[in-house]
């Protein structure tokens, strides 16, 4: 019986320190995603130092955007420059909302407010993060396509006949 209870005694043990690490892990990983959405469109040199070297992003959905793969390097050298471009006077606003994270990954719910170059664009986004070795590794865009072709490429919505 005493074997039994100091088995039982050390499995909650490990599990619990296990549980605890994975909070810590988790907290860490929403740390840093939130830091580089606070960072990257004012500081995109501390945003850049948060990337993994093997780190991807995709804006996902059916979008002019959409449908590239940039790196580390073009990132930022293209499409941050797209961005600027299609918003040029910058965000009003570009605030995270909510977080939930894992010891893998993290997703942040954001809102932003802009003026795109066809009128307001008030869009929602959740940002998926991927992570290795405490980088952010990979990052997944999710946001309107509607704003997005409407707002910023000024393509029209035309009913069918």
């Amino acid at each position: 019986m005493k074997l039994i209870t100091i088995f039982l005694s050390l499995l909650v043990s490990f599990s619990a320190q296990a549980g605890q690490h994975e909070n810590a892990t988790a907290a860490s990983n929403v740390k840093v995603a939130t830091q580089f959405m606070n960072t990257v469109l004012v500081e995109p040199e501390v945003a850049q130092s948060l990337l993994h070297d093997d780190f991807d992003f995709e804006f996902m959905g059916v979008s002019q955007l959409a449908g590239v793969v940039y790196d580390k390097t073009t990132y930022f050298s293209e499409w941050m420059v797209t961005v600027g471009q299609l918003i040029p006077d910058g965000f009003r606003k570009l605030d995270v909302v909510d977080a939930i994270g894992d010891d893998d990954g993290v997703a942040l719910m954001v809102e932003g407010d802009a003026d795109g170059i066809n009128g307001r664009y008030a869009n929602k986004y959740v940002f998926v993060f991927k992570f290795s070795g405490g980088q952010i590794v990979s990052l997944r865009e999710y946001t309107s396509d509607l704003l997005v072709e409407t707002r910023l490429y000024k393509q029209k919505i035309v009913a069918d006949k």
